[in-house]
């Protein structure tokens, strides 16, 4: 995680030194202070904490919501990482919390591990109650990147596992969802479209000599998706618009009704 307390007081990892006592804000229990020139700057709960902060990070992930609220902060947002929402839906910690002048909130969370229809709904719904709109980023790993082909709106990525919570957010964005490289400090648009899988034609002989031919047709596949990413958009440019969207529901999962934000 990227903030604790020390006296009291929030303090965000990058502003740290080692050496005094920092306690997490959530349990109330002592942290470490990690700091290295591989991973970023953070706090760590001491081994078999039960605190539902405790979950590892990757780097990347701790990068992401580092460099978005850089980012927003260096064009007078007002930007906290790891801040509290308090909701009737449920109280929410945004990975980055944007305040505008005018007091209006946006929260960003940059989801980096698996969760199902339900969580995210839940969670979006949360934030919805609290009067704040959501923006759910996925992180363009560096696999992905090995994977893809350059073409000229972006990158062309033919075989993508989508994960249930993108294809819930691909939803309820529209058809889209925005995809942070935060080495690079980019966002890149992702739209998802249907893989087709190419049956191969076999063909044998029955019992009575007759020849039988299968396959030689194409079929959609289920484990794969094919991304088209646009971009890359620097954070410094990008901006953020508001929509409203109605309810929706299929067969698999639901869009709750709401303000919507997103990136543009």
């Amino acid at each position: 995680m990227l903030v604790a307390l020390h006296e009291n007081q929030r303090l965000d990892a990058l502003s740290a030194t080692k050496g005094p006592t920092y306690t997490c804000p959530n349990c109330g229990e002592d942290v470490i202070f990690k700091q290295g020139r591989i991973v970023i700057h953070h706090f760590a709960h001491k081994p078999l904490s039960d605190c539902s902060w405790a979950k590892g990070e990757t780097r990347e992930h701790l990068l992401a919501k580092t460099v978005i609220r850089d980012a927003f902060r260096a064009r007078s947002f007002q930007a906290e990482f790891e801040a509290e929402v308090l909701s009737s839906g449920g109280d929410r910690r945004a990975d980055v919390l944007l305040t505008y002048a005018s007091g209006a909130r946006v929260a960003i969370e940059v989801q980096h591990t698996p969760i199902l229809y339900d969580a995210i709904e839940r969670r979006t719904s949360a934030y919805i109650a609290a009067g704040v709109p959501v923006i759910w980023v996925s992180i363009l790993s560096k696999k992905m990147r090995e994977n893809a082909t350059t073409v000229s709106s972006g990158l062309h990525i033919k075989q993508h596992v989508i994960r249930p919570w993108e294809k819930w957010a691909h939803a309820f964005y529209f058809k889209n969802l925005w995809f942070i490289d935060p080495d690079e400090k980019t966002l890149w648009r992702g739209v998802f479209s249907d893989h087709h899988t190419e049956v191969p034609v076999s063909s044998w002989y029955n019992e009575y000599g007759e020849e039988q031919t299968v396959g030689g047709y194409s079929r959609i596949s289920k484990k794969w998706k094919t991304l088209d990413l646009n971009g890359p958009k620097l954070l410094s440019d990008v901006e953020i618009s508001f929509s409203f969207r109605n309810a929706w529901k299929s067969k698999a999962f639901s869009l709750p009704e709401g303000r919507l934000a997103n990136f543009r």
